[in-house]
């Protein structure tokens, strides 16, 4: 229930998010719709209307479909299955809502073509050539400053606490990962709008600046989580409970952060929307796939600016659009394959066993091998002690890895929750708590050692 309520506060305002962008493609704004260019009178053509309406028709039939399936999850026990179904309706959610766009968009280029409209456009294509690779906004300290701060403080805890070290150090690429998309997007060509050549260097460096600044607060807030993590770390009690709710406030706050960066840039551009007086063939209707892809061989530039949704693009004709297109089919191809080993790891029955005087638990693979001669202060217990998860797997019918106590420290665990008895042992110095898959195997493993001992 508690993964539900999770999913339901970060993911389900998904879809009234994505709905409410594509909605706006149903209005003639900039000289759009339906990101196709349009001039005002052809708003009012009959057929142009009949493309509206039924946009509005699928729009509403995908929007309550989507709407209904997460509740399924609240019907289902497994959370590997509730977790497969969260991030299948959300994948699903994204493709589902953007196909309405996408029809009406090549509904209105056929349209357009078959009124003999795509004739009239020219084929120029405009390159700012004055200060054409010098309008920067980045400078290094600001960027420089929380970086050093979160990976200085990811490296200094790893003595202390190891596991929540490498933890922190790994999500401190994330900075890294922040900082090169805002290079790259300062590096990026003057955007052409207008003949003057100082209306397009001041409206490219008011929107690198926006940016700019967008990347340099996730960079500040990532490191903030890192800080936060580690101090969370040196507590004793629902430390994972607080793991997870820091997890979902820097979520929350990293999506809230875009909101101040696109009302300001749709500010720009409604700043400058009197200053557009060039319409060459870079932006023709049909380098646009659907509306969403741009893909234009003739262009240079990687990032362009959408056409749906406020924010930048790229141009999949270049190495770097070709690059993101394969990262992004790689990462759906690898969303199967995590569910499916979520999937094994709930359903996959744990089991003990003694074979080469050693103790083994296996689930899927070997977990631990323990020699029984380093096995001390064997106990079987009817309760276990109220602990946190540090790292590894915690659901309502498996619980292993490491583990925290109040009060007495970390300790190894090896479990099914629901059995009523179970081992616990120190070894190697560590303390461990182990079941086998019901009480049965736990009652004989433990007879088997003690017999041993």
């Amino acid at each position: 229930m508690f993964l539900n309520i999770i999913f339901f506060a970060t993911l389900y305002p998904v879809l009234f998010i994505i709905c409410i962008v594509f909605a706006l493609q149903n209005s003639y704004k900039d000289g759009m719709l339906f990101a196709v260019n349009m001039k005002r009178e052809w708003v009012e053509d009959e057929n142009v209307k009949a493309i509206q309406k039924r946009f509005k028709k699928e729009m509403i039939w995908y929007s309550l479909i989507l709407a209904i399936i997460p509740f399924s999850c609240l019907f289902i026990p497994y959370f590997s299955i509730q977790m497969t179904i969260w991030m299948v309706w959300l994948i699903v959610a994204i493709i589902l809502l953007m196909l309405p766009t996408v029809f009406a968009n090549n509904r209105l280029k056929q349209w357009k073509r078959k009124m003999g409209y795509y004739e009239e456009q020219s084929a120029e294509r405009y390159v700012e050539l004055k200060n054409a690779g010098t309008v920067h906004c980045m400078h290094f300290l600001p960027f420089f400053l929380p970086l050093a701060l979160g990976t200085v403080a990811a490296i200094a805890v790893i003595p202390f606490a190891k596991v929540m070290g490498i933890f922190c150090l790994i999500g401190a690429t994330s900075g890294y990962i922040f900082l090169l998309v805002a290079i790259w997007t300062d590096r990026q060509p003057v955007q052409v709008i207008s003949s003057n050549s100082d209306i397009n260097i001041n409206y490219t460096r008011a929107k690198k600046r926006i940016w700019k600044n967008m990347w340099l607060c996730a960079i500040w807030l990532n490191t903030a989580l890192i800080l936060f993590l580690i101090l969370v770390s040196f507590m004793q009690k629902q430390v994972g409970m607080i793991y997870l709710a820091g997890m979902i406030v820097f979520i929350i706050l990293l999506a809230a952060m875009c909101i101040p960066a696109i009302v300001i840039l749709g500010r720009v551009e409604k700043a400058y929307e009197d200053k557009h007086d060039l319409n060459g063939g870079i932006e023709d209707d049909r380098n646009w796939i659907g509306g969403m892809l741009y893909y234009n061989p003739r262009d240079s530039h990687t990032i362009v600016d959408k056409r749906v949704g406020i924010g930048t693009t790229v141009n999949m004709a270049t190495k770097a659009g070709k690059g993101t297109i394969l990262f992004i089919i790689i990462a759906l191809l690898m969303l199967p394959l995590v569910c499916v080993w979520v999937i094994a790891e709930e359903f996959t029955p744990i089991h003990l066993e003694i074979e080469n005087q050693s103790l083994c638990a296996e689930h899927i693979r070997t977990d631990y091998e323990i020699s029984l001669d380093a096995l001390d202060d064997v106990e079987m217990l009817t309760e276990l002690p109220n602990w946190s998860r540090v790292n590894g797997t915690g659901m309502e019918t498996l619980e292993k890895g490491t583990f925290k106590i109040s009060g007495e420290g970390e300790c190894q665990v090896f479990l099914n929750p629901q059995n009523k008895k179970f081992l616990y042992f120190t070894a190697n110095g560590k303390n461990y708590y182990m079941s086998g898959i019901d009480d049965t195997e736990t009652e004989e493993i433990y007879q088997e050692i003690m017999n041993q001992k």
